[in-house]
Formats: structure tokens, sequence, C-alpha cells
């Protein structure tokens, strides 16, 4: 098992949110493969989400560009 592996699998035993974003934000970036990659980000996102934590627009955006999320829609307010 990978270090990034226990550290996630800590993070997730301990209910650490916020440490599941970073690190799976951090598994996206050293994934050997875009499928994985967009896994997870995916799972980054996720819990993002359920924060409210700051980067949750830059990985909405990245999922984005790998054609695995849509855009936020326009607001139509002037």
């Amino acid at each position: 098992m990978s270090t990034l592996d226990a550290r996630l699998l800590a993070a997730h035993e301990a209910g650490d949110q916020a440490a599941l974003v970073t690190l799976y934000t951090q598994a996206a970036d050293e994934a050997a493969d875009e499928d994985a990659a967009g896994f997870y980000l995916t799972q980054a996102y996720i819990y993002g989400l359920e924060l409210g934590h700051s980067a949750t627009c830059a990985l909405r955006a990245r999922l984005v560009a790998m054609g695995r999320e849509t855009p936020a829609p326009q607001s139509s307010e002037s």
C-alpha cells in the first residue's frame, strides 16, 4: 500500500473531509491515466461540495475541462 493510500484510509477512518479533498486531489494529480484522475477528482469534488471547501470551484473546472462535468449555469440576472 502506498503512503497516499494509507493517508486516504486514515482520513476516511477519521472522517476528515478536508483532508480527503486534499488527498483525492493529490491522487488525481498523480494518477496514471485520465480515468483514474477523473475518479479521484470526482471524489475530491464531492467532499468539497459537502464541506463548502474553497477548492470546489477549481475542482469542478478541472472536471469540466475533462468532459466529466457540465459548466455551471450562467445567471440571467443583470
